[in-house]
């Protein structure tokens, strides 16, 4: 019986993204799963079926960060090679206090909100999604019908109540990609963008390349070019 491609280069994809990640903190010991998979809803297919969030913490407080945990996992196309599922994990960062909230407790906040829904979009472009990235160096994706705690609405969320946030931006803090043992992986931060900046890089409800280029080099000014906070001043 031969082996599935996920069984053999199954345990080699979580080392290499375990060890990214224990690089910038300590990675829990449980994940963000769900009860029923939302693919047997009618949500999008991740490549080897198994949908999961893992958090990773600094300690005394200094930050957070959650990753989506099975948009790589290695899969055998029908016409293309076997690779490292949709070639990205997509990440979030912030200083922003979770210390109190368990595992099941960030899938409702803002911060696992956000990266579950950006990784059923990733899900849901399948293998384009890496092409896309590659080819515009930077993405902005909204969601509708968003929620943000108190005054944070204002400031975040257009008058539709959509939010924006930006795929792609790099810093020393965490590797661009790392090597699977099918294919690169790419680790696609997302930034949480305001009102304001949104509005500066939307026009017509597509990006444009040359406002994006221009935000990610006021976040290099603005310092901490990662991560994402309620409380992070716009840079617009």
């Amino acid at each position: 019986m031969t082996e599935d491609v996920y069984d053999v280069h199954g345990p080699a994809t979580h080392r290499a993204l375990r060890d990214a990640w224990e690089m910038w903190g300590e990675v829990d010991e449980h994940v963000i799963g769900h009860l029923v998979n939302p693919s047997f809803m009618g949500g999008p297919s991740w490549p080897a079926t198994r949908q999961a969030h893992v958090i990773v913490r600094r300690d005394g407080g200094g930050g957070l960060l959650l990753a989506s945990d099975g948009l790589a996992d290695p899969i055998e196309w029908d016409d293309a090679p076997p690779s490292n599922g949709f070639g990205a994990e997509v990440y979030a960062m912030t200083a922003d206090t979770f210390e109190d909230t368990g595992t099941t407790g960030l899938a409702g906040e803002w911060l696992g909100r956000v990266v579950m829904a950006t990784s059923q979009i990733v899900a849901g472009n399948g293998p384009s999604f890496a092409r896309m990235l590659a080819e515009n160096g930077t993405l902005t994706v909204g969601f509708p019908n968003a929620q943000l705690p108190g005054e944070h609405g204002a400031k975040y969320m257009d008058e539709a109540g959509s939010l924006v946030v930006m795929l792609g931006l790099t810093g020393p803090e965490i590797p661009d990609s790392v090597d699977g043992p099918l294919s690169s992986i790419r680790l696609v931060n997302i930034k949480l963008l305001t009102a304001a900046e949104a509005a500066f890089c939307i026009e017509g409800g597509r990006g444009d390349g040359s406002a994006r280029t221009e935000l990610v080099t006021r976040f290099a000014a603005q310092g901490h070019v990662l991560w994402s906070s309620l409380y992070r001043p716009s840079v617009v």
